[in-house]
């Protein structure tokens, strides 16, 4: 699985509330407008293969839309491939920024793909010096083109007490988070079966909430190992990344 897409999954489920249990992270109240988060990814493969995603995620800001609050989100992304130790750039950087309802950010995650629409009423990507391109609806369209290849996710989460972390970051006094759970999707005839296990460390200090992460996964049998840990935050002066005019796409 993409470390930019297990990410994701991670964030979204760590900043929401499970069904009548306490949320591991608010995020209204620790990720005030403006505020940023660096953070690396580093995954290494069942062949100890290992790749690198550096990700800053941004609270833009929020707007009014026919009274409902939603939220400018964005992320920078770059991939490296790591070999002794050196790393060589995968792929352009990629700028996405999406607009989500504040009400997608609050509710129960059991299953990302419902969520998916209030994910992404607004979704504008740029890759390199290319036009940005603006999706609206892209939720949906990508709620329904993973509805269409079977993709299902379930994670269940128990809080397992605090726990100190230090990171380039900082140290943090965070709540220790333990996951467990599957995906499984179908692409053209071949199955994919991903079982995790996964291991949070989430600060309210901190924007979006994750000081560090490990995961296990078994992918159809093989093993993938990653890591994610914070390099830098601040909880003002994120401004977006997104340059020229956004083309509109037709759908």
């Amino acid at each position: 699985m993409p470390a930019i897409y297990r990410f994701l999954i991670i964030v979204m489920l760590s900043i929401s509330a499970n069904a009548g249990a306490e949320p591991f992270f608010d995020f209204s109240a620790s990720t005030p407008e403006g505020s940023w988060a660096l953070r690396e990814v580093t995954t290494t493969d069942h062949k100890g293969r290992q790749t690198i995603l550096v990700i800053t995620q941004k609270f833009l800001g929020s707007e009014q839309r026919q009274g409902q609050t939603y939220y400018w989100l964005e992320s920078e992304m770059d991939n490296y491939k790591l070999k002794k130790g050196k790393r060589k750039r995968e792929g352009e950087h990629v700028v996405l920024k999406v607009l989500v309802s504040k009400e997608a950010m609050s509710s129960d995650p059991a299953n990302v793909i419902n969520n998916l629409q209030g994910f992404g009423q607004e979704i504008i990507m740029q890759t390199g010096d290319s036009q940005p391109l603006m999706i609206s609806g892209g939720g949906i369209l990508a709620g329904a083109t993973l509805k269409a290849m079977g993709v299902e996710v379930k994670y269940q989460f128990t809080v397992e007490g605090t726990e100190t972390i230090a990171t380039a970051a900082g140290t943090f006094k965070t709540k220790r988070v333990a996951g467990k759970g599957n995906t499984s999707a179908r692409i053209l005839f071949k199955k994919i079966e991903m079982q995790s296990q996964s291991v949070l460390w989430i600060s309210k200090k901190v924007p979006f909430g994750i000081v560090q992460s490990e995961s296990t996964d078994i992918i159809n049998g093989k093993e993938e190992r990653s890591k994610t840990v914070l390099l830098e935050y601040a909880r003002s002066g994120a401004e977006t990344a997104i340059t020229g005019e956004v083309i509109k796409m037709p759908f």
